[in-house]
């Protein structure tokens, strides 16, 4: 017997995106599978959090389509945004909450328990029960990160976004944040995009990377490609400043 495939946790086709009318994002498309790790790249203005937010419906496509575990946004956008956990900004965390009653909030929305993670006690694995109690805004960047992870991973969906929230973490957190990331990308039922300015640590935690510019993809690596570009001198990171450099030059 044959078994059905699992479809793409994430799948964007020709995507358009922006504000009042103007497109600050165009054209772009990828998919990811269940299993896959994307690194999500671009300068600063690059179109990466709009972007983001066309992806997870914060704001409407002007063109395109988005389907989150074969569930398309634009047709069915409650059910289709179940299927993500987003690791949001910790600067947009709820600072007037405490980090459990915001753990409740989410995980309320999601009709689940708010422990209710695919890998064990999330908070004990990033250490940060101690802070459970007090209010977001008296955290530290590092632990509103930690919150933020802990939040996304609720429910086990199975599309995982971090954007920019590894930065933030104390080297031990980061360490673990990370073995999460591989645990449930080796389980082949999660797919995650890593939204980093972090070029050089790409290759270590991902399997594939998307670099976008203007709006527009400018250049992708597979698995293949990216362990290629790792092993050039300067490593992955090289490779990502020569498309910042060449950016810059033809800008002036």
């Amino acid at each position: 017997m044959v078994e059905s495939r699992l479809p793409d946790a994430l799948d964007i086709r020709d995507v358009g995106a922006g504000y009042g009318g103007r497109r600050v994002v165009d054209g772009v498309s990828f998919a990811v599978a269940r299993g896959d790790v994307l690194a999500l790249l671009g300068g600063n203005g690059s179109g990466k959090s709009t972007l983001l937010k066309a992806i997870t419906g914060r704001i409407r496509l002007m063109a395109g389509a988005v389907a989150i575990d074969g569930v398309d946004l634009a047709a069915r956008p409650e059910a289709a945004k179940a299927g993500f956990g987003l690791a949001i900004d910790p600067a947009e965390l709820p600072m007037n909450l405490t980090g459990r009653q915001y753990l409740e909030l989410v995980a309320s929305i999601r009709r689940c328990a708010p422990n209710a993670w695919p890998c064990g006690d999330v908070v004990d694995r990033l250490d940060f029960g101690r802070w459970l109690d007090q209010p977001i805004v008296a955290y530290s960047l590092g632990t509103r990160a930690k919150t933020s992870i802990a939040a996304a991973l609720l429910g086990a969906p199975p599309l995982l976004i971090f954007d920019e929230t590894l930065n933030g973490l104390d080297p031990l957190a980061a360490w673990e944040a990370k073995a999460i990331v591989r645990e449930l990308a080796a389980s082949g039922r999660h797919g995650f995009v890593v939204a980093t300015h972090s070029a050089e640590g790409v290759p270590l935690l991902c399997d594939r990377a998307v670099f976008i510019a203007e709006g527009r993809l400018l250049r992708s690596w597979d698995t293949p490609a990216l362990g290629e570009a790792a092993a050039q001198p300067g490593g992955f990171e090289a490779a990502v400043v020569a498309l910042l450099r060449g950016m810059s030059r033809r800008a002036a």
